[in-house]
């Protein structure tokens, strides 16, 4: 099967350069490292505790390759549990979208369980520099079945009724936000984010109607190392007081689902998945033998579905 993921990937490494494009212009050339840049931006603690965004094409195209088949991975495990909730042509707005690994599950999703359905996706992304990601989506989008496809570039915390007018106009029917909550509390206060996603989730289900969906996927640690790593925010710990602000409403169901990538108690949210890693097996081997896959599902999920079209 032809899927977008493996496309993406395939790209990725045809543009990834071998030499350092910081030292593209010296005298002395160095290797590619991008696999020692990246957790620089993941962790501060790892930067001399300063925070960094993706700041080179190069570290986005390793980006792409490394974490592409486990974030949708993920999600696509997801879909199996949510599957009778699913509408049969999803209208999907994406909120810090990046490199659209959210996107690379549903389109695997439908192409192997609703093939004759169509796909309309919008992220919405604040950096430029998966711009070139976007635009081989864009140029494939009917390749992968996809009705329409667009990007709009905005910080979603800071433009927020712009947002709400996007939600208004285009009445999505799911709203995804892969591992965006954390990145944001790379740059915000933990209370903010936590705000700003528990009034998003009530503005959204003010504007559409019933059945909407908003999915979250994002990370979850082990106790002992978010003790050892205090300052690094999990998205479980934004994604719990979500899910208990709206657990005893009767308009939004709750649905939470973890990877039990270890035999840790501290990794429970909701219902464990059984499957924890990608099936190598099924990876093209170009691309196996290229990138530094990432192979192990880690995230805790939160479904919110609305209802009631009523107000909450």
């Amino acid at each position: 099967m032809c899927l977008l993921v493996y496309d993406v990937m395939r790209m990725a490494k045809e543009r990834h350069s071998s030499v350092c494009l910081s030292s593209l212009n010296s005298l002395f050339q160095r290797e590619s490292n991008c696999e020692r840049c990246l957790p620089k931006v993941h962790f501060k603690r790892k930067n001399n505790g300063n925070v960094r965004d993706y700041d080179c094409k190069n570290m986005i195209y390793y980006y792409c390759g490394r974490y592409s088949l486990k974030h949708a991975g993920e999600l696509f495990t997801l879909l199996h549990q949510i599957s009778h909730r699913l509408p049969d042509n999803p209208r999907i707005l994406s909120i810090g979208c990046g490199p659209c690994t959210d996107l690379f599950a549903f389109e695997a999703y439908f192409k192997t369980y609703k093939p004759y359905k169509k796909i309309e996706y919008h992220g919405l992304e604040k950096n430029m520099l998966w711009k070139d990601i976007h635009d081989f989506i864009t140029k494939h989008e009917k390749k992968h079945n996809l009705s329409r496809f667009r990007i709009t570039y905005i910080d979603v915390m800071s433009e927020v009724q712009k947002v709400e007018e996007i939600i208004k106009n285009e009445k999505p029917n799911i709203i995804s936000f892969q591992y965006v909550l954390s990145d944001m509390a790379k740059y915000h206060p933990v209370s903010s984010v936590k705000r700003f996603a528990e009034e998003f989730v009530q503005k959204a289900f003010e504007i559409l109607p019933k059945s909407t969906m908003i999915v979250f996927n994002d990370t979850n640690v082990l106790q002992s190392y978010a003790e050892r790593n205090p300052d690094e925010v999990k998205g479980r710990d934004i994604l719990e007081p979500l899910a208990d602000k709206f657990w005893h409403s009767r308009n939004i169901s709750v649905f939470k689902y973890y990877f039990p990538y270890r035999n840790d108690p501290s990794l429970q949210f909701g219902g464990a998945h059984s499957k924890c890693e990608v099936d190598m097996g099924n990876v093209p081997a170009d691309l196996k033998n290229y990138f530094e896959i990432w192979y192990e599902y880690r995230s805790a999920q939160l479904v919110l579905i609305k209802n009631e079209d009523i107000l909450i």
